[in-house]
């Protein structure tokens, strides 16, 4: 998933509480209101990092619904692993290259500020559609624009070159993953393309 794990390794004790401080909690609660996440779903977080969406997610699925969240990182699985799951959630380690689930599996893939760290966005995108239902959503969302968050990552020599593609290209990309054309957002704090897959 990463191109390096060591960074995110390095960084996984701390990364909640340095880059979620409660004003940019408050504006992740209002970005997973526009996922559209509807009780008793079967919701897939890619790249979970240290389970930042977990607690949100649960919350909307409610009791019959199911999170599944994994990330490459060792280190922010091991966080993730503390938040507060039902029975049937599963939270592990794994590649979105190669995920490690059945084709039509979740009614909605959620790629949460991971979707630059991909080696092979293509492919990436490719395994989320496999394992969504047709007519499933797949979102790609950020608290960043493409330009902001360019410049957030240029300042980190490790992940320097992780950017979001141009429009045109994630629009080629979804569409190679029998997606529809996503709709998309790209204004400052705020960036999601959402396709859904196609019967």
């Amino acid at each position: 998933m990463e191109n390096d794990t060591r960074f995110f390794d390095a960084r996984a004790d701390n990364w909640e509480e340095t880059c979620y401080p409660p004003p940019v909690r408050a504006r992740l609660r209002e970005l997973i209101h526009e996922f559209g996440i509807r009780p008793e779903e079967r919701v897939l977080d890619v790249g979970t990092g240290p389970g930042v969406l977990v607690p949100y997610l649960r919350e909307r699925v409610g009791p019959s619904g199911r999170i599944c969240a994994f990330d490459l990182s060792l280190e922010m699985i091991r966080k993730a692993g503390q938040k507060p799951a039902a029975p049937r959630d599963i939270i592990l380690q794994a590649d979105v290259h190669h995920i490690p689930f059945s084709h039509e599996t979740f009614d909605r893939v959620i790629c949460f500020a991971a979707f630059p760290h991909f080696q092979d966005p293509g492919h990436a995108l490719r395994e989320m559609s496999r394992v969504l239902n047709p007519g499933g959503h797949l979102i790609i969302a950020h608290l960043m624009s493409r330009k902001e968050l360019a410049a957030h990552h240029g300042s980190h020599a490790s992940v320097a070159r992780d950017v979001l593609p141009e429009a045109s290209e994630m629009k080629g990309l979804f569409a190679q993953a029998g997606l529809s054309s996503p709709d998309m957002v790209d204004i400052p704090g705020r960036y999601m393309a959402r396709g859904v897959k196609k019967p």
